[in-house]
């Protein structure tokens, strides 16, 4: 349950209500922060970047189930520079942050964005052609519970996350070892 401040609930019941939306993708080469404002904008010490209305991002649905939600970003009108880095870049299983900050009728922050969605970037196809759009699709996190895991109980896998670890070192020997147990060994 999100509490909201009086200002805020009685902004948010007013017949238009201007907001900021921000949102906060982690490439590997670092973030990229934009913001639904004309112009750039300062908070929590990083500057976002002014998308105006270049961009959508769809419905974001919330529920009582327990089943992966997303959502997709889409910006259009990017320069060509942006599409070549977007072609190279890491970014899938990254992490994405949208916030939302309500506005007061001069357009003033009326509390600190909050976060509507959280999840981990998917997919990120590119459309080519006279308007070019980035669409990057975000999915929850529990969208990990769908995919199955591909780990082995053997050494090179236990090497490639814990490298000091010798747990898995004799198991090839035992695959075929036979054991007497409760019997006298001849």
């Amino acid at each position: 349950m999100r509490t909201i401040s009086t200002a805020v609930s009685n902004a948010l019941h007013a017949e238009h209500v201007p907001y900021m939306v921000l949102v906060e993708l982690d490439f590997v080469e670092g973030f990229v922060r934009l913001t639904n404002a004309g112009y750039n904008f300062t908070w929590d010490g990083h500057e976002w970047i002014g998308a105006g209305d270049l961009g959508n991002i769809t419905a974001i649905e919330e529920g009582l189930d327990l089943q992966a939600y997303g959502c997709t970003l889409t910006l259009s009108g990017i320069a060509s520079e942006y599409i070549a880095e977007c072609f190279g870049t890491g970014y899938a299983g990254r992490n994405a942050t949208i916030y939302i900050a309500p506005l007061s009728a001069e357009y003033t922050m009326l509390t600190s964005p909050f976060i509507i969605f959280q999840g981990k970037m998917d997919t990120m196809p590119i459309k080519l052609g006279a308007d070019a759009a980035i669409q990057v699709t975000i999915e929850s996190r529990l969208i990990n519970w769908e995919r199955s895991k591909s780990r082995r109980y053997n050494q090179e896998d236990q090497q490639s996350e814990y490298p000091n670890d010798k747990g898995f070192e004799f198991v090839p020997q035992m695959v075929e070892k036979e054991i007497f147990w409760g019997r006298k060994y001849t």
